[in-house]
C-alpha cells in the first residue's frame, strides 16, 4: 500500500513558526532602534536648519526676534524657542507624548546661537554626540 505525502505535518509547521518567532524577537529591537535613529537624525537636521534661518535673519536685522519661516517640528518632536531674545536664542525639540519617540533614550534636543548642540531629559549613559551624530 502506497501512501502519498502531501502538505506539511503539524511538527514541521510548529518548527517554522518557532523559527519565525525567534527571528522577530531578535530583529524587532534592532528595527525599532534603526527607525528611532532616523527620526533623531531628522530632528537634528531640522533644528540646524531652523538655527540657520535665525542666523540669516540676525545677519540682516541684527536681532533674532521676529524671524519668519520657522518650523514647529514634525510628527515626533515639537520645536519651541525656549530662549528668543534680540541677541540670543535656544531652540528645543521636545518629544511628543504618545509618539514612538516619547520614551527615546536621547531625550529632547537643543541648539543655541553659539552653535552648541545638546540633549536634555536623556538617559544617564547617553551623550549629545551619540544623539546628534557628531
Amino acid at each position: 500500500m502506497h501512501r502519498s505525502n502531501r502538505g506539511f505535518t503539524l511538527i514541521e509547521i510548529m518548527i517554522v513558526i518557532a523559527i519565525i518567532g525567534i527571528v522577530i524577537t531578535i530583529g524587532y529591537p534592532s528595527l525599532t532602534e534603526y527607525m528611532k535613529k532616523a527620526r533623531r537624525t531628522e530632528i537634528a537636521s531640522l533644528l540646524s536648519e531652523q538655527a540657520q534661518i535665525l542666523e540669516r535673519h540676525y545677519s540682516k536685522n541684527n536681532v533674532y526676534t521676529n524671524a519668519t519661516g520657522l518650523s514647529t517640528g514634525n510628527d515626533f518632536y515639537t520645536i519651541t524657542p525656549t530662549t528668543l531674545t534680540d541677541q540670543a536664542f535656544t531652540l528645543t525639540a521636545l518629544r511628543k507624548s504618545g509618539s514612538s519617540m516619547a520614551t527615546d533614550k536621547c531625550g529632547d534636543f537643543t541648539i543655541n546661537n553659539t552653535g552648541k548642540r545638546d540633549i536634555v531629559n536623556s538617559a544617564a549613559d547617553v551623550t549629545a554626540k551619540d544623539c546628534w551624530g557628531r
